[in-house]
């Protein structure tokens, strides 16, 4: 992997971006199949279990357009740094998209064409999230748990389901896990350099955020609490441990023991 350091003339002199440079159609190119070989060493439970999940998957990344494009109705509301990073957290999630879709089609035998019709005919509802849209500080907040939390999903995704299939879906989930690591880590700064003052909120708005996401029941197609639709998946305390983290990176709380973060991403042999 190829990371990029570099400035951006809309954020403060001090922030660095560090970007994840890679390309998707050198990596797996449109139309990638994979071999008669591949397919017929991986358990078919294990294939159908993918295919559901990147059912679902391809579609939530793409949903980051919808969420890019509400954000920039609000701009007036939002600081220049966050303005700023927006351009680039949408390049990666459209590359994630691209990608993802490339992996689903083969292995389901979809298009392109008929993914992209299905991704436009979504319909995203912001009313059942509308709490975490109140301000910068909130949304912010919220990228911040999601993100982390991709991050960890994709990595437990890359040893359970793309590994099995080879090096091409192996290094499309590195990348996923690096890129969502990087956003982790430019919305956390934000939080850092803008709001020092409201830090102290964050245990409490991070506990309503658990409890929101535990009632939506559902995931409502705007990027933001994707995982809803994933908690099946993971330990009881998954999101529980993610706050935990953020809240030790910024010092306000132990950071949970080297086993119990693992046990986040552990895939039974």
């Amino acid at each position: 992997m190829e990371i990029i350091c570099l400035k951006n003339n809309q954020i403060k002199p001090h922030q660095k971006l560090c970007l994840n440079h890679w390309d998707v159609d050198a990596l797996i190119p449109t139309n990638y199949r994979l071999s008669t070989k591949v397919l017929d060493n991986v358990d078919t439970s294990l294939k159908n279990d993918f295919f559901v999940l990147l059912s679902r998957d391809v579609y939530s990344e793409g949903d980051a357009s919808f969420l890019y494009n509400y954000l920039l109705s609000r701009r007036q509301d939002l600081s220049k740094d966050f303005l700023a990073l927006l351009p680039l957290w949408l390049g990666d999630e459209q590359k994630h998209y691209q990608a993802l879709s490339r992996v689903y089609g083969a292995l389901s035998g979809l298009t392109t064409t008929t993914m992209d019709s299905n991704f436009h005919r979504r319909s995203p509802s912001l009313e059942p999230i509308a709490w975490v849209l109140q301000d910068e500080f909130t949304i912010v907040s919220t990228l911040v748990f999601d993100e982390l939390g991709s991050m960890l999903s994709y990595r437990r995704d890359l040893r359970e389901y793309y590994q099995p299939f080879g090096k091409t879906f192996a290094r499309v989930a590195q990348h996923l896990v690096q890129d969502e690591g990087s956003h982790f880590r430019h919305f956390l700064n934000i939080l850092k350099q803008n709001y020092p003052h409201r830090l102290k909120e964050l245990p409490d708005f991070f506990h309503n955020l658990i409890n929101l996401e535990k009632s939506l029941g559902r995931y409502y197609h705007t990027f933001l609490l994707d995982h809803a639709q994933e908690m099946h998946r993971f330990p009881s305390y998954f999101s529980a441990v993610v706050v935990q983290l953020i809240l030790a990176e910024l010092n306000l709380g132990d950071r949970p023991s080297s086993t119990v973060v693992k046990s986040l991403t552990f895939v039974s042999p």
